[in-house]
């Protein structure tokens, strides 16, 4: 896998910019006639004005609203919620300018991703070198020629958006030094930013992280720790150079974005870019963003990567959210959940709402991040105290929905409501989506309680013989002239719309909740649903929709599909510095936000990480992925590409795969005697 990765100015804009990070402090670097350095930070949090469910929320409210309403939109009256303006969200920084003699730009850029450098060259020869250091919140800039001139300020409220969106929060203005600014925070600690000139060149650091004395030493310890983890990464290497490039600088980015020594990694990172509000706050959205951010990072080699979003979740404050919510819906003490658009502290950012209380999937795509992290070290000791624990608490949520007969009355399937704002209906009955992911969290219980020999909760081995893999409706094939039945969204709804959460092939994946070699029925009735899927387009679709499509592509058969979505995803959500975006660049063969589309990208890009960590997943499952006890390989790779190879893939119970198309394989065993090797 290539490690430097070259980039040629002007770059326009932040999210035209190299990326640099340690998990926490992050800047991206950019420019045309000076060299602009965007800086934010992950934990920069206003933690005001944030929701829990009200104790008065009962769930069996919801239940007895549906069986005399059935799930109309007003369901959404029986939430109790506080007069609240605003809601927590990250804070936006600013960006440092720094300038150069008249007619000396930056000209090219080398982001060495084995040393975690950027060096910038420019138009007299000279060079500026930039690294953020390991484990403190500061960008060292070398400028051995003093290229460097003066340094600007611009902090975020100086900019038209930030300044009304501040304004309207009742923020303070920004407080400008002589070499940086004060961000003055109304209920947590004040936040400050500089940039100071030294002997080498410049020291970018927050708040009290300035030390001069360890540079050469930090600077030193951080190309190791790089040379170290991107040298041993997954690598996937295949007859296009532009592929080449694009996977290994994001294996750089997502590995910058959650270092282990770091905070959470949210929406954005630790990036934010300085002229507009955080967008969605900045915050975790548990519905697939983050899992999506996080899901490659076992088959990487980077499982230390997920501890920091481990610890967030297990946190004090984040712990004590999700006890409240679940004590709030069904009396109980001893579950977990999660809902939708949290802070890092666990608390609803939006409002409280069907959509973001009533998806305990939320918790259960998180369950299998944890389940991962145990499949790919064997570390009992994180199973005994950190694996089971949560997804035991999560389980415990689902459990309490269910009636005697084992239905869930009333849940969502991620978003459909709003895709189809046509429909009566905001949730119903038996969801596709969340029946694959409590049979899957059944399934894991079940082998987790084997492994640490405690007794199973009878419930979990009914939960697999009662439930059902998914909903079925009866649909109509007016290629076939016949009826077929496939996947509903839930009990009686079929999928209508376009609709960018696939969420309802949930047992596809990511729950993985089918059987290793399902029957020919439960196959026909995938087959159906998947073709169904494809006939409603793409149209509404948004950056993540596609690297989650792709793997269910693979697997699913359809191996020419994902390279064809991939290079049509290439044009419509990759901007010309290689960063996955949200928003489309153009209005073509997708309107996701069509308004949006049209309006300047250097005031209205977005980025989401969750693009960068669901590429990687669904790249490297188009070579390899295992269900049970089956290893395949290449079945998202297209034909005509005859010379791929996949190299140091990691596999669960510490395995390692390197292989080829030409035929190449080579299978190393771990030293945990895991299925894949039974």
């Amino acid at each position: 896998m290539e490690h430097i990765i070259s980039f040629t100015f002007p770059l326009t804009r932040p999210h035209c910019g190299v990326p640099l990070a340690n998990g926490n402090f992050g800047a991206l670097v950019w420019g045309k006639e000076s060299l602009c350095v965007t800086v934010n930070q992950s934990d920069l949090w206003d933690h005001r004005n944030g929701r829990l469910i009200d104790e008065r929320d009962r769930y069996s409210l919801f239940v007895e609203h549906a069986s005399k309403y059935g799930c109309n939109r007003d369901m959404g009256k029986i939430f109790h919620r506080e007069n609240l303006y605003g809601s927590p969200h990250r804070m936006a920084v600013g960006r440092f300018e720094f300038t150069f003699a008249p007619g000396n730009v930056p000209v090219t850029g080398e982001l060495d991703c084995s040393a975690g450098k950027l060096t910038v060259f420019l138009a007299n020869g000279g060079k500026v070198e930039l690294c953020i250091v390991l484990k403190e919140n500061i960008l060292y800039l070398d400028d051995p020629a003093q290229n460097i001139t003066g340094v600007q300020l611009k902090p975020a409220d100086t900019f038209p958006q930030v300044k009304a969106f501040n304004t309207d929060r009742g923020h303070k203005a920004y407080e400008l030094l002589a070499d940086g600014w004060r961000i003055p925070m109304a209920a947590d600690d004040d936040f400050t930013v500089r940039a100071v000139k030294s002997s080498y060149g410049y020291r970018i650091f927050t708040n009290n992280d300035c030390d001069d004395s360890s540079k050469e030493k930090a600077v030193a310890e951080t190309a190791a720790w790089w040379n170290e983890t991107y040298s041993k990464a997954c690598s996937v290497t295949t007859p296009d150079s532009w592929w080449n490039k694009f996977y290994a600088f994001q294996v750089y980015k997502l590995a910058a974005a959650t270092l282990p020594f770091g905070k959470a990694a949210g929406l954005q990172g630790p990036w934010h870019e300085e002229y507009q509000e955080a967008k969605w706050s900045g915050d975790y959205h548990f519905n697939v963003n983050v899992q999506m951010v996080y899901g490659p990072l076992c088959k990487l080699g980077m499982h230390d990567h997920l501890l920091p979003l481990f610890d967030m979740i297990e946190s004090p404050d984040f712990q004590k959210s999700m006890k409240h919510n679940a004590h709030s819906l069904f009396g109980v003490d001893d579950a977990l959940w999660q809902t939708h658009a949290v802070d890092d502290r666990g608390v609803q950012c939006g409002g409280i709402s069907c959509g973001a209380v009533l998806d305990p999937a939320c918790g259960a795509w998180t369950a299998l991040l944890y389940y991962d992290y145990f499949r790919y070290t064997g570390n009992m000791e994180f199973l005994k105290e950190r694996a089971y624990p949560y997804i035991y608490g999560i389980m415990r949520g689902y459990e309490e929905m269910l009636d005697k007969d084992f239905n869930i009355p009333v849940a969502i399937s991620a978003e459909y409501a709003s895709s189809n704002q046509n429909m009566s209906s905001i949730a119903g009955r038996n969801p596709s989506y969340q029946l694959a992911a409590i049979r899957r969290l059944a399934e894991i219980l079940i082998e987790f309680s084997a492994l640490l020999k405690k007794e199973e909760r009878p419930i979990w081995r009914q939960i697999l013989a009662k439930v059902p893999h998914f909903t079925t409706v009866g649909g109509y094939d007016s290629y076939a002239g016949q009826n077929e039945a496939r996947i509903a969204i839930w009990e009686n709804q079929d999928l209508e719309v376009c609709h960018r959460h696939h969420s309802h092939l949930g047992s596809i994946w990511p729950f993985d909740s089918l059987p290793e070699n399902p029957s020919e029925d439960i196959w026909q009735v995938v087959e159906n649903s998947v073709t169904h899927w494809i006939s409603m387009g793409m149209g509404k679709w948004s950056e993540w929709c596609v690297p989650w499509a792709n793997i269910i592509y693979t697997r699913t058969g359809l191996k020419e599909a994902p390279m064809q979505l991939f290079n049509l995803w290439k044009e419509i959500f990759v901007n010309e510095g290689m960063c996955v975006v949200y928003l489309p660049r153009m209005l073509s063969l997708i309107a996701h936000r069509r308004h949006d589309i049209a309006k300047p990208k250097d005031e209205h890009e977005i980025m989401q990480l969750d693009g960068t960590g669901g590429f990687l997943d669904a790249f490297i499952q188009m070579c390899a992925y295992t269900k049970g006890s089956q290893l395949h390989l290449f079945k998202g790779m297209p034909d005509a590409w005859k010379d791929v190879e996949i190299k140091d893939l990691r596999l669960p119970g510490k395995g390692m795969l390197t292989a080829s198309t030409q035929g190449g394989t080579e299978l190393t065993p771990g030293e945990v005697n895991w299925q894949l090797f039974r």
